[in-house]
């Protein structure tokens, strides 16, 4: 971590050096355009005229509340206030409270069923303290809530207190609604932080958690380069609380590192999608990629098969499984696809699993030619789950394209669930990926990102 060095001044030096930067700063701001300008500030939204943009915390309000009503497909919206209590934030927090009354009014004129929930985070004598009140409906309660967040003044202390804490509670204690609009409103004018070591992991777990629930993250806040790639990571908005300058972030990660749970909890999150998509007796078959590139990847992925067992079996769902591994000569080279037809049990998918890897792969083969192989009764659903760390391919001798391979299982309504690759990778300069996520989206499956893609090797990508 780079530091600054001060060097005490006297108070002459300090008014040459004043002069100076003045005599330097008019002398170069005009002919400096927009483009030639350094880049001090991230603009996620592309929005040309950022630095410049009215501070307007109501407005900011209002155009959320709005956002959340106009995209909640379920006509529920849950919004929850993540507020900073330190003194520095009285002002705008009166303003928010300002804007409760036209909130709610926009709520009940579209007869949107909406819930507030209400968090301010503090640090009190260095200990992070986090007052919340729980989803409530009304402008009554809601107000009465605001005022009586926490015993005493709700605002104390000149620091702000751990924002990031106060995000990762509200995951773990509000009671979230299945399929509505959720929207968070985060506030505060100084940096955000947590009480933890693991800053990083805090900020993937914040991430992960948005993803899964598919929560957008809205600061009203200040330029801090973490609040606005927090808003853009979770498909929320960034707005401004103040025209206070542009702050270095506080942790600057690269959302490739983000946007990525671990096998064992993705296994978790199929397996609840199944359950909640599925209701007659199923055929669950792995299409497991058991090329070299696998082998350190394989003892997660049997932790992620106990999980998806238990949250099958507490279901009650009647399922077999079934496997289809695949793999090819290095190089790119011949398919060789064995199909084992279910019923197989747990530990017999393990073992499968563990067989030595080998060579390379090529999933769109898998698919068109182990598929037909399975045989599936008419009485059962036929449930793909992929698992492969490659892009998707076809051998050369064969050449069977994403459309033949999506075609084959509409046809047969099988649903589809991958945990795959990225879209594109940054070194990748061939075709993205496509496939995996347009056959999950075609036969309503789910999709996620294998750990540790991005960290592959160059040469093996782009053999």
């Amino acid at each position: 971590m780079e530091r600054s060095i001060f060097i005490p001044l006297s108070g002459i030096q300090r008014i040459v050096l004043m002069l100076l930067v003045a005599f330097i700063g008019l002398d170069t701001l005009a002919p400096l355009t927009r483009a030639q300008r350094p880049e001090k500030m991230i603009d996620p939204y592309e929005i040309q005229d950022w630095e410049n943009r009215t501070v307007d915390i109501e407005a900011s309000l209002i155009e959320i509340t709005r956002r959340a009503i106009d995209e909640s497909g379920t006509q529920q919206v849950d919004l929850v206030f993540v507020i900073d209590g330190s003194l520095p934030m009285q002002k705008p927090v009166r303003l928010a409270e300002k804007s409760l009354f036209d909130m709610v009014e926009m709520f009940e004129e579209s007869q949107t069923d909406y819930r507030v929930a209400v968090l301010f985070f503090h640090n009190i004598a260095g200990r992070s303290r986090i007052s919340k009140k729980l989803f409530a409906k009304g402008l009554g309660i809601i107000e009465n809530n605001f005022l009586f967040i926490m015993p005493g003044s709700k605002f104390k202390g000149h620091l702000a207190g751990y924002g990031l804490d106060a995000i990762t509670v509200a995951f773990r204690e509000l009671n979230f609604r299945w399929d509505t609009e959720t929207h968070f409103i985060l506030m505060t004018n100084q940096p955000l932080t947590t009480s933890l070591e693991d800053a990083d992991g805090v900020i993937e777990e914040i991430v992960r958690r948005c993803e899964h629930d598919k929560v957008h993250i809205n600061v009203i806040g200040i330029s801090e380069r973490l609040q606005i790639k927090l808003a853009q990571w979770t498909g929320g908005k960034w707005y401004r609380i103040s025209k206070a300058p542009f702050l270095p972030p506080v942790i600057d990660i690269d959302i490739r590192d983000l946007l990525i749970p671990k096998i064992d909890e993705m296994f978790k999150w199929i397996a609840q999608h199944i359950a909640d998509t599925v209701n007659v007796p199923i055929d669950l078959v792995f299409i497991y990629d058991s090329s070299l590139s696998m082998d350190d990847k394989v003892d997660a992925v049997c932790v992620g098969l106990d999980n998806l067992v238990e949250i099958l079996d507490r279901y009650r769902l009647d399922y077999r499984f079934g496997v289809i591994r695949f793999w090819a000569q290095l190089g790119g080279g011949q398919s060789t696809i064995l199909t084992t037809k279910p019923p197989l049990t747990t530990n017999q998918v393990k073992r499968l699993f563990r067989r030595p890897r080998q060579g390379d792969e090529h999933l769109l083969d898998a698919i068109v030619e182990g598929v037909p192989q399975l045989q599936t009764p008419a009485d059962r659903k036929l449930v793909l789950f992929v698992v492969t760390d490659e892009f998707s391919s076809s051998a050369r001798s064969k050449s069977y394209t994403a459309a033949q391979a999506i075609e084959v299982c509409r046809d047969a309504a099988i649903q589809v669930n991958v945990i795959g690759v990225p879209t594109l990778l940054p070194f990748r300069r061939i075709e993205p990926e496509r496939f995996q996520n347009n056959i999950t989206e075609a036969t309503n499956g789910k999709r996620y990102t294998v750990p540790d893609t991005s960290l592959h090797r160059k040469d093996h990508l782009l053999k």
